[in-house]
């Protein structure tokens, strides 16, 4: 055996058609690939070709996968009256969904759109049936994904063995059996000539049919179900699927169980698989937290000793603010109360009244929508006058007489405006941002 086929498995397989898939744009929604089966473009017209099949047509029970490219299988299906089982996602809450293509409150003809929803996944949760182990069922035909398939009916899933998984169920409900056809649609370059030797086990499903969107391929006895059989096995001897004893080779072994516990016994590796995993994730998330928590710490200040000739006494340094300093507030040396203020006026409206008369106050303590504000302003003097020459509180307050606010930009311009409507100015108390919450609370 050359390093070349020695190097050669599923997943190679797995992740050459899913990297071919990608870069070529074979795939429809969800456009991610990896780690699923393929919802490949073509998929209706290999669900139509399928539903020629004589197959299909003799068969009232079949059970499809619930992936994706498989559900034209199923709408196809329930539009000519047919059951379908449909496996429940990793088998968590039980093992197929039973979907009959009836209405919800039971009429006897369900619409178009009815149907449509029943073959989504979401439809199946919603009108399907959960069957367990002991339900007395007959399958007569079984579609499954596949990532890759060759033309002896060698099929390769998405790695988690759940198909392999699920026809042993069936075959323990006596729902399937040898003579029981199983079909899988593909995409054209899904399909392999030939796999290397190998790579199945007694365990892996063979298909018998093989359906692209082009083509539609037969598999022989002789190519599929023979070459299951081992080297040290006669070649006269006709293998089956599945034996009595079969067994999982992931550690699901002894399916010989109670039925009460046949389910938790198919689904404790999977959970255990799930709680390693986020065991790991979990750590590797801890080391990420500390990491950045030693880039951020900062090292702590070493506190000073005094000694005081006897004993030595330990007291920690006040502590810095080295954060920006802030701006002083202004003084505020006088304030001015406006009244009689719109309610539809906005403090906009007001800077700029005031702007255009020349007043610039510190701050304003807006209350419009009580019908008032306050200026607060401070000392006005230049650069030449004293510290202690007063300001002429007047000469602001004459300025603000017959002054008119106005949402509109109206101002006071408009000789039509009324005596009532002007602003009231009078003089106030300095205030402070607090005292200036006291009195607009009166």
């Amino acid at each position: 055996m050359s390093k070349e086929q020695s190097n050669v498995s599923k997943h190679s397989h797995r992740k050459k058609v899913w990297n071919y898939m990608m870069d070529n744009d074979l795939v429809n929604f969800p456009s991610v690939v990896y780690h699923r089966i393929p919802n490949f473009k073509g998929a209706d017209e290999a669900a139509k070709r399928l539903a020629e099949l004589e197959e299909f047509k003799k068969a009232r029970v079949l059970k499809v996968n619930p992936d994706k490219p498989q559900e034209p299988v199923r709408l196809l299906a329930l539009e000519a009256g047919k059951e379908i089982l449909v496996p429940i996602p990793r088998l968590k809450s039980g093992l197929f969904f039973h979907v009959v293509p009836v209405t919800p409150n039971g009429a006897a003809t369900p619409t178009q759109q009815n149907l449509k929803a029943m073959a989504t996944r979401f439809g199946i949760e919603t009108h399907g049936k959960p069957v367990g182990i002991d339900a007395d069922i007959k399958v007569d035909l079984v579609v499954l994904g596949s990532v890759c398939v060759s033309r002896e009916g060698f099929r390769i899933g998405k790695g988690e063995g759940f198909a392999d998984l699920e026809f042993a169920m069936m075959m323990r409900m006596k729902a399937v059996d040898d003579n029981t056809v199983v079909v899988t649609t593909v995409h054209d370059c899904q399909l392999v000539d030939k796999f290397e030797e190998g790579l199945f086990e007694r365990h892996d499903v063979p298909v018998d049919i093989i359906i692209t969107p082009t083509q539609t391929i037969f598999v022989s006895e002789k190519e599929g179900k023979d070459v299951i059989l081992k080297a040290d096995e006669p070649n006269n001897s006709k293998p089956r699927r599945f034996e009595k004893n079969w067994k999982r080779t992931k550690g699901k072994k002894n399916l010989k169980v109670k039925k009460d516990s046949e389910i938790k016994l198919i689904t404790e590796n999977n959970e255990k698989e799930n709680e390693n995993k986020n065991e790991t994730t979990k750590a590797e998330e801890e080391k990420k937290e500390v990491k950045k928590n030693r880039r951020r710490r900062r090292p702590q200040k070493q506190t000073d000793k005094i000694d005081t000739g006897k004993n030595e006494e330990k007291t920690d340094k006040p502590k810095e603010n080295k954060g920006r300093k802030l701006k002083p507030k202004p003084q505020i040396d006088f304030s001015l109360k406006l009244s009689n203020i719109g309610s539809d006026v906005r403090v906009r409206d007001l800077k700029s009244a005031l702007s255009q008369r020349g007043i610039s106050p510190t701050s304003i303590a807006w209350r419009g929508q009580r019908g008032f504000c306050y200026l607060h302003f401070g000392k006005l003097r230049g650069k030449n006058n004293t510290r202690n020459e007063p300001v002429q509180v007047d000469s602001i307050v004459a300025n603000l007489q017959q002054l008119y606010v106005g949402n509109n930009g109206n101002h006071g311009g408009d000789s039509n405006i009324t005596n009532d409507k002007f602003i009231i100015v009078e003089p106030a108390k300095p205030i402070t941002r607090i005292e200036t919450t006291d009195v607009s609370a009166v």
